[in-house]
């Protein structure tokens, strides 16, 4: 909790969370100093994209309350969807980034009283302790197939671009007006392929961000974030996009190693066929009157083979996603098509050599047999 509130005439304390906050740590509102005099407290939760409010009450213990409002943090990402990306632009605000408007109102012999208002800048995700959102990442940038980073930029927010190693005329601003959230910095998927064409670039691009968001041990700085892209122009292969963690968009582009697919029964039932069990009719014999309906599920192993130690601590953030789509071509207006599909649970052993392979399975959505 790293901001403090004092109210002006009674000295009530209110400790609360950052203004940009990740949504699966606890948020939480320590509110201290309470006169004795108020015997209740109430805290609404607002979220103006939605349009929903939530509310909850607390009575004071020894002139302390407290509230955590991660679950209401959550909820605001309930009806969003994450597959909304307009890869046709080079920012486009992440759907993983919402706003939360918090009032507190306390009571004194039954009449409410107006304590203060808070804004919250929530992100979809969690962070741990020593674990940053800023500093360099290393990523590949597979130029043939849709492709984002996550960024925070506000107005007049500078890029630098290094190409192949060198300091390249292309720098950038955002040109769009200051978010209306708790802090003036969106929260953008860039599609570096707006402002950088791949064709010109042999080995990698470098974007750095001097003036970022960095949120660290539960400080909220001004920091450097950059992403060093290895070009990769392969043409082949299962194309996955996931959230992380840190609600950040990845991508990466897997080998197929081999498919497994269980078929199951999910009802059977008696049907009066009313036919003659000894006799072929229309040359076929049906002596059973039990129908079943059948289900197939496809599991497929994917890998990347011999990647380094910071490519596999990457891919491991897919193994604990919980959205993950595969790449299935354009439509006819080129828009992006993915389907989802979920990640199998297993165990993954990350050895002491610089390269091994990355091996997991995805099990496709289940398939419905016909049923008569």
């Amino acid at each position: 909790m790293s901001r403090t509130f004092t109210q002006g005439y009674t000295g009530a304390v209110v400790e609360y969370p950052n203004a940009t906050h990740f949504a699966f740590v606890p948020a939480i509102f320590k509110i201290t100093k309470i006169p004795a005099n108020y015997d209740r407290l109430e805290m609404v939760i607002s979220d103006r994209d939605s349009r929903l409010e939530y509310a909850e009450e607390r009575e004071p213990l020894n002139g302390t309350a407290y509230f955590d409002i991660r679950r209401y943090l959550q909820l605001m990402f309930d009806s969003d969807t994450h597959e909304a990306i307009d890869y046709g632009k080079a920012f486009v605000d992440s759907p993983l980034k919402k706003t939360a408007h918090i009032a507190i109102y306390w009571y004194r012999n039954g009449q409410q009283e107006y304590l203060g208002t808070f804004g919250i800048d929530a992100i979809w995700g969690t962070i741990s302790a020593r674990e940053s959102s800023g500093g360099i990442m290393r990523r590949k940038w597979f130029v043939r197939y849709p492709f984002t980073v996550d960024v925070f930029a506000k107005n007049g927010t500078s890029f630098d671009v290094l190409i192949d190693g060198k300091q390249s005329d292309i720098m950038f601003y955002n040109h769009d007006e200051d978010a209306e959230g708790a802090t003036p910095y969106h929260r953008y998927l860039l599609n570096p392929a707006r402002v950088i064409d791949p064709s010109t670039v042999t080995r990698s691009v470098h974007i750095a961000v001097p003036h970022s968001l960095v949120l660290k041990n539960d400080d909220e700085a001004v920091g450097m974030v950059g992403y060093t892209l290895d070009i990769d122009r392969s043409a082949n292969g299962v194309y996955l996009r996931w959230i992380d963690q840190q609600g950040r968009y990845c991508y990466y582009l897997f080998k197929e190693i081999g498919s497994a697919s269980t078929v199951s029964t999910s009802s059977t039932w008696e049907r009066n066929d009313m036919n003659v069990p000894t006799a072929y009719i229309d040359g076929v014999n049906i002596e059973t009157s039990v129908r079943q309906s059948l289900s197939r599920k496809k599991t497929r192993s994917l890998g990347a083979k011999l990647v380094d130690s910071e490519t596999y601590d990457f891919l491991l953030t897919l193994a604990q996603s919980v959205v993950v789509d595969v790449f299935d071509g354009y439509d006819a207006n080129d828009a992006p098509l993915w389907h989802r599909v979920n990640i199998v649970a297993g165990s993954y052993e990350k050895t002491t050599k610089h390269y091994q392979d990355f091996i997991f399975s995805i099990e496709e959505p289940a398939q419905s047999a016909q049923m008569l």
